[in-house]
């Protein structure tokens, strides 16, 4: 026999006789009910009260909220949803959640698709780009935080909130939109000038919604908290901050329109600071709008997750390029085995802090905002790795094809500065042959190559028919060294700055490519240990003297990897055996960054395990004492 019973309230679970035996069984799923808005209130009562205040000032009858019509004398959330404040009356109980809504994570899916086709259009390979790429992110970054602070403090699920979140889909799509054309360091008057200038103008536009759908958001919040003294301003400050500066990005809308491009990029990065100092300063100054038990920490650490795995996807890009000649060596499988590792470790130094609650509301907004610098760090860190990862795999390919061309040169000096016997046709035959026999073997690595074998049938024929003139031996050499560097960096997927496009001198452009790439990634990966540590530092008061030893430990071996950067000055690039062209050719780029950071990584279970054994030693000792 089976009956269904009737549903009681609304759980999810049914009781359901089978036969002789009871079962459990999970109902379908119904639809949720959304009202038109929702109070950020923590609990009813509060609730009921604001709309008593709202009925009494009206000279209406207020209606009766859940807890009046069933008689419910106690609608107090569970423990920790909130913070009570029964000893002001003047200030706002806030619900606070502790983990991110599903919508919050689905805008976050946003962020991470705008940061990923950025990524995929916009290679860093000079300052230039190197600025562009950073701007772009902060601009997405900031916007990212504008939205988040006010979802841990007031997100509640509405009709009215669900519109909010559909609009701020698209400002994401906007920002989608104009990435492809976000750029700095153009000429002016080229068409590049054009599309960028169009792009910033589209983008003063997308600023301007998000920031005007924000401050409509805290007006919805400011109607609950209308009847709290001291909510008045905050939350005034907070609408009044956002409308500011969406007037400030309307005006540069005009002002991009009379090519002020540089001007103009200034007065934004100039108002997004603006105004998130001034919204966090607010925060920290207002007791109800502070950070304290939100899921501020989840969303920044979710972030801190989505960066690490757009890393993951440009190392496995890499990983597929480097494929390409079905030939993996020792130094290209270290490589792969490397840039794991540098992920990996990020991720330990980072989800390994034990997170606190028990911080001032000054070093919440500190530790939030300074998630800025560190995310910048991290990405810059990946995207070397991307790019530092094709690079082993090039000077691998390329390493037997430089030992020749070079063997090549050394024999030709020899011979031209030969003043006893000259120049003879027979070693140069035997040189031609061996250079021939090198080149072909690079060009025929690939079956199928992406960029089709440069024709040097005129340069072959120029070096065989020298009839001993070294000069136009080592010419015809030349040039068939600078084809075969560009052709295999065209099939990784190299391509130089776009200065050196054109002008026969790719070979060059590709290799200050590298040392543009050299510069920011060791310099981030300092900074990322730096920042670590400061983070580290600020979110917690209380630190055991091992913790502090780590903290200085992370900022030495940091200050030393961005001192490795140093190796770029031009004073050690005066001759082509400077310490960086030394270092840069060699397989230990990635392996110095490894290392560095596996040493803090160990160095920091070892001082913190030694001093929590140390304190519970002496807790012991006491307690045998005093018995």
């Amino acid at each position: 026999m089976k009956y269904f019973p009737k549903l009681k309230h609304s759980t999810s679970i049914h009781h359901v006789l089978v036969g002789d035996e009871d079962v459990n069984t999970f109902t379908i799923t119904h639809p949720k009910h959304l009202g038109l808005f929702a109070t950020p209130l923590a609990d009813d009562r509060a609730a009921a009260r604001h709309a008593y205040a709202l009925a009494d000032a009206a000279g209406k009858e207020p209606k009766h909220t859940i807890e009046e019509r069933h008689g419910s004398s106690d609608s107090s959330p569970p423990d920790g949803k909130h913070e009570h404040h029964d000893e002001d009356p003047d200030e706002p109980v806030l619900k606070r959640a502790h983990e991110a809504s599903t919508i919050q994570l689905f805008y976050d899916l946003f962020f991470v698709a705008n940061l990923t086709t950025f990524t995929s259009v916009h290679e860093i390979d000079d300052a230039d780009t190197l600025k562009s790429y950073v701007g772009f992110f902060g601009i997405l970054w900031f916007t990212w935080f504008q939205v988040a602070m006010f979802d841990v403090r007031f997100s509640n699920d509405s009709v009215f909130e669900r519109l909010c979140k559909a609009l701020q889909f698209g400002i994401m799509a906007g920002f989608a939109v104009v990435g492809p054309n976000y750029k700095t360091g153009w000429v002016e008057g080229s068409k590049e000038a054009a599309a960028a200038l169009s792009a910033f103008q589209t983008l003063s536009l997308i600023l301007m919604a998000s920031r005007l759908i924000l401050a409509c958001q805290y007006g919805a919040a400011y109607f609950w908290l209308f009847r709290y003294k001291k909510a008045h301003l905050p939350i005034l400050a907070h609408i009044g901050t956002l409308f500011i500066a969406a007037m400030i990005y309307l005006g540069l809308y005009f002002g991009f329109g009379n090519a002020a491009s540089d001007n103009g990029l200034i007065a934004w990065y100039i108002t997004i600071a603006f105004e998130s100092i001034v919204i966090l300063a607010v925060s920290g100054r207002t007791k109800f709008l502070s950070f304290r038990r939100t899921a501020v920490v989840e969303r920044l650490g979710l972030l801190t997750l989505i960066i690490l795995g757009e890393g993951i996807i440009g190392l496995t890009g890499s990983v597929v390029k480097v494929g390409s000649d079905k030939s993996f060596t020792p130094d290209v499988i270290g490589m792969v085995i490397c840039s794991v590792c540098i992920i990996y470790f990020l991720w330990m130094l980072y989800f390994d802090q034990e997170e606190t609650n028990h911080v001032g509301t000054i070093r919440q907004q500190f530790w939030a905002l300074l998630h800025f610098p560190f995310h910048v760090c991290i990405l810059l860190v990946v995207e070397g790795l991307s790019r530092l990862s094709v690079w082993v795999k090039v000077i691998d390919v390329l390493n037997p094809y430089a030992a020749t061309f070079e063997y090549l040169m050394v024999n030709l000096s020899s011979i031209y500065n030969d003043t006893t016997g000259g120049p003879t046709g027979e070693v140069l035959t035997s040189l031609v042959e061996l250079y021939n026999e090198t080149t072909l073997q690079l060009f025929e690595k690939w079956e199928t190559p992406k960029y089709a074998v440069p024709n040097i049938t005129d340069y072959l024929v120029l070096m065989e028919n020298s009839d001993g003139n070294p000069r136009e031996f080592a010419y015809g050499a030349a040039n068939i060294m600078q084809f075969g560097f560009t052709f295999v960096t065209d099939n990784f997927g190299l391509n130089p700055p776009e200065a050196y496009l054109g002008t026969g001198n790719e070979m060059s452009g590709i290799v200050a490519l590298f040392y543009t790439v050299f510069l920011y990634f060791f310099i981030s990966a300092g900074l990322t240990l730096i920042i670590l540590a400061v983070l580290f530092w600020t979110g917690k008061r209380r630190k055991l003297r091992g913790e502090i030893l780590s903290i200085g430990f992370r900022i030495l071996i940091g200050l030393g990897l961005c001192l490795l950067a140093c190796m770029d000055l031009p004073s050690l690039q005066e001759n082509n055996n400077s310490a960086l062209n030394t270092y840069l050719y060699s397989p230990w780029i990635l392996p110095t960054v490894v290392l560095a950071y596996g040493l803090v990584v160990l160095v920091d279970n070892l001082l913190i395990n030694y001093v929590r054994k140390a304190v519970l030693r002496r807790k012991t000792q006491e307690i045998d004492t005093a018995v």
